[in-house]
Formats: structure tokens, sequence, C-alpha cells
């Protein structure tokens, strides 16, 4: 686990603007609440030997697989049925606490979305594109007349099959993902990251990685919260 001041380091190099801003400080008990289910004992446990473990114990070498982002508590968990096997901490953008509304609002989607797009060749290690806008954000954009209708039914057809993104180039905005290059550090009880995303979900690369091999999949749901 990287020291506060190792990470400090690290930001003031490549995250100017989230250095100077400071660090996101999260206390323990708020990213793993005592009745949340979720443990930091996890962190650090690969995710594949979780998964092997889950099979062993169940027999179920097939299992729904799903993907919950906590936003306030910066955490995100992954999912074999109804068993959480592992969580993640997770870096945002400059305006986290509120949904997604417009392009470059440097928002988080929140609600229902999935795994629409998976990119091995990315600037930041690995990209997992998530499915946003939805059908109610093409409702709202058509209502406000943001967008087109064409392109309100092209974003409601992507939903249809959930096998392809929805259109990502519209006044809603889009390139939101799951993805690598972040980093966190950890003294006197407090996580400490930065939200240094556009956004998407930072993962450090490491764990995007795994995330990336043998779980994450075109598909696969996320609930954002």
């Amino acid at each position: 686990m990287i020291t506060a001041r190792a990470l400090a380091a690290i930001a003031a190099l490549v995250l100017p603007a989230a250095a100077s801003a400071g660090p996101v400080r999260r206390a323990d008990a708020r990213v793993f609440p005592a009745d949340g289910g979720a443990s930091p004992a996890t962190l650090q446990v690969p995710l594949a030997s979780l998964v092997a473990a889950y099979v062993k114990r169940t027999g179920h070498r097939h299992f729904a697989k799903r993907i919950v982002i906590h936003k306030a508590q910066r955490r995100m968990d992954v999912y074999a049925d109804q068993t959480l096997l592992k969580s993640y901490l997770i870096e945002l953008g400059p305006a986290p606490d509120a949904p997604k509304q417009w392009q470059g609002d440097g928002r988080t989607p929140e609600g229902d979305l999935y795994v629409c797009s998976v990119n091995k060749v990315s600037h930041y290690t690995r990209f997992l594109a998530l499915s946003y806008p939805a059908p109610a954000d093409a409702r709202r954009g058509l209502a406000a007349k943001r967008i087109t209708a064409a392109q309100a039914r092209a974003i409601e057809a992507a939903w249809r099959t959930r096998r392809a993104c929805p259109p990502q180039t519209t006044a809603l905005g889009g390139n939101v993902g799951i993805h690598g290059k972040g980093q966190w550090g950890h003294a006197a009880g407090q996580y400490l990251l930065y939200d240094w995303t556009l956004g998407c979900v930072g993962l450090r690369d490491a764990d995007i990685l795994e995330l990336f091999s043998g779980y994450a999949e075109v598909g696969t749901p996320v609930h954002i919260e």
C-alpha cells in the first residue's frame, strides 16, 4: 500500500490539478461500514483467487457477474451471484456527487448501466466503457431539445441488445468508463485518493488489469449510486 507522502509526490508529478486540490479523505469506517458487508481485507487479494475459491465452495463455474460502485464511499464491489467477492477503491472526477447530465460536466453517471465495450489498448492501461447515456437520459435530452429524436432512438436501440455502446458524442456526453492509472494511500485511519478523472471511475493499474482478465466483459451489469 502506497504511503500518503509517496502518493502526494506522485500526484504532484502526474496529476497536478488534483494535487493542488489535495486528496479526498475517507475514514476507514465510511469506506467499509461495519454493517455493509464489504471488507478491506480483500483489497490486496487477487480477484482470480477469490473467484476460484467461490467456484470451489459452490460448484458454480458459471455465475452472474455484477459490479456496484458507491461514489460517496469511493468503493467498487464485484459480485459472483449474490456473493461479494472483492472491493476496490476508486477515484472520480471534479464533480462526483451529482449524476451526469451533459457533456463536460465532470460528473459520474448513476443508476443501472452495463459494460458496453472493452479496450485493451488504452492510454489508461485498460478501459471498460459504460453504457451512458441510458434511455432515461435520452428522454431527458430530447425533452430539453439537446438531442435529436434519431439520437434518442439510437440510444434506446443499443440498450435493447446490451451488446454495444449507445451514441457517445451527443450533448448528453459519453466515453465514461472504468480505467487504470489511479493510485491511493492510507494513513491515520483514512484512505487518501485524488479525484483526477473527467467523470470516469479510476482504479490502480493492477486493479483494472485483474478486473479486465477473466471477470468484466461486454454486458456485465454495473450499478452506480
